[in-house]
């Protein structure tokens, strides 16, 4: 297990004002995965009616230690914390800015973890994070929306082995689902656990007119937890699917956690390399290789055949499927990431140019896309009690074409979105 380094702090808000809309920024640098940059983690835990705890969690391997006068090895960074009403408005509700220096690690497994206490607004709103690495010179933008509403997700505080802080995902894994306790400030006696064991297909095409799969609240099974002497409610979810806690069931609302492939995100099951495959072959073809008796070398010798020889197969899987696992960290709802709207125009075309956000959609640009025109995407923000990150993609029979000629640009040997110019 990684080696924890913890601290806590705990500082006052302070306001301040100027910035700009944030829909109106280019935050298509959310779907990239620059390995330089800085990979932050964040949670939010509600303490009380009006508290909250910012929990941190950044791997010592992207912290630069530099020797300070004293000799000491040093790391210094700053984190502002901004709370705005929405992504659309320039009203701020209140500012904080706080400097931290990690203790040193020359382990660059450890992990360092930091905690802030803070007075959260009694409204529910968007936090805009900036984590500068001062030694470095550079700095990682974050968004999370606090939610002060009843029984939301922030209300849980969700904690794997005794760690002393919570989980920064809501993805587990049976390193994590053996032993997870759960706790709420009102220090509630009872809670409820529904669980939903299911297949969910691919996304649909971008030109598709049949209905979306219609997805039924009742849970495949449920039951109820007691409190322990501790206040903290015992739950052990290892079999794959998704499990909905919850204190009020007269309420949607509540904590989810999704545990899928015990590899997740990374992609090494074989039927997951080959269901993947569904977005780029004809039903025939996808048949035939869910059937082979050795899966494996039937997804070898799809891209062999597509791509004319052994070392281009080679480029093109290692292309398409870090776009898979990448889909994976960004889009996860209550799917995996690579199934959902946002996931499979990212599998096929590549992250977009330019990516534009309000509280209700996400919008996605393209450029300019040979023998179509300027390409975008529409996605619009769905109310899930399961997840804030469920996106549904507004399809149009105009997106036929394109949609075959990034297909076919795969099966021709070549990269979707490496033929995108201005």
């Amino acid at each position: 297990m990684n080696r924890l380094l913890f601290s806590f702090l705990v500082f006052s808000l302070a306001a301040c004002s100027g910035l700009h809309r944030i829909s109106n920024s280019d935050l298509s640098w959310q779907y990239r995965n620059d390995p330089s940059w800085l990979k932050p983690q964040y949670a939010i835990v509600h303490e009380s009616a009006d508290s909250s705890t910012l929990y941190l969690r950044l791997p010592v391997a992207d912290i630069l230690y530099k020797r300070s006068d004293d000799g000491e090895m040093k790391a210094d960074f700053s984190l502002r914390f901004i709370f705005f009403q929405s992504y659309e408005s320039k009203k701020i509700i209140d500012s904080l800015s706080v400097s931290f220096s990690p203790p040193y690690s020359n382990d660059s497994n450890a992990i360092v973890i930091k905690s802030f206490g803070f007075r959260h607004p009694k409204q529910n709103c968007l936090l805009a994070l900036r984590l500068n690495d001062l030694n470095r010179g550079s700095f990682k933008e974050s968004f999370i929306d606090v939610d002060v509403s009843k029984q939301s997700r922030q209300d849980f505080d969700i904690r794997a082995d005794n760690d002393n802080f919570p989980l920064f995902s809501s993805v587990i894994n049976n390193a994590f689902s053996n032993n997870l306790s759960v706790s709420d400030y009102e220090g509630t006696s009872e809670m409820w656990v529904r669980c939903f064991f299911r297949e969910y297909p691919v996304a649909l095409p971008p030109f598709s007119t049949k209905p979306p799969q219609i997805f039924s609240y009742t849970s495949d099974s449920s039951y109820s937890v007691s409190a322990d002497n501790n206040g903290k409610f015992n739950i052990n979810p290892l079999r794959y699917g998704i499990y909905h806690l919850q204190f009020d069931t007269m309420i949607k609302s509540g904590a989810t956690l999704f545990h899928f492939d015990e590899s997740y995100p990374e992609v090494t099951n074989t039927n997951l390399l080959i269901e993947a495959l569904r977005y780029l072959t004809t039903a025939k073809e996808y048949d035939e290789l869910m059937s082979a008796d050795d899966k494996k070398a039937a997804v070898d010798d799809f891209w062999i055949k597509v791509s004319g020889s052994k070392e281009r197969a080679r480029f093109l899987i290692r292309m398409f499927y870090t776009r898979m696992q990448n889909a994976n960290r960004f889009f996860t709802s209550y799917l995996e990431g690579w199934k959902t709207d946002r996931g499979m125009i990212y599998l096929v075309f590549g992250p977009p140019k330019t990516v534009y956000r309000t509280a209700e959609a996400e919008y996605w640009e393209y450029g300019t896309y040979r023998g179509y025109g300027a390409l975008s995407f529409s996605f619009q923000k769905i109310n899930n009690p399961f997840t804030d990150n469920d996106f549904v993609l507004v399809r149009s029979a105009s997106y036929e074409p394109v949609w075959y000629m990034a297909v076919d640009n795969w099966r021709q040997g070549r990269i979707s979105g490496e033929d995108i110019h201005d």
